[in-house]
């Protein structure tokens, strides 16, 4: 598995910064530091499309590519539905 997909454990850390680089590298402890190996953009683009599926603004066709990305940031199937059940929230 590659280390720098994103995990449950991840996630968390993520929701619990609220998406925030700037308020993780201030409040994060050093062991959530060294755990964050993720591209903080690359997710954010996710999260972002994730939102705009969930409100119904995207085609069928850019919906496909929606599910093929999250799936390949993703270390496994819990990661994408937990990060996908999220999303929803937003």
């Amino acid at each position: 598995m590659n280390p720098h997909l994103l995990t449950v454990e991840k996630l968390a850390i993520l929701i619990k910064y609220h998406w925030d680089l700037r308020g993780f590298y201030k409040q994060a402890t050093a062991a959530e530091k060294e755990l964050m190996d993720v591209d903080w953009d690359d997710l954010g683009d996710v999260l972002q499309d994730l939102k705009l599926y969930h409100r119904n603004l995207v085609s069928k066709e850019y919906a496909k590519k929606i599910f093929a990305n999250l799936h390949e940031v993703c270390a496994d199937e819990e990661t994408a539905q937990t990060l996908l059940g999220y999303a929803s929230t937003l």
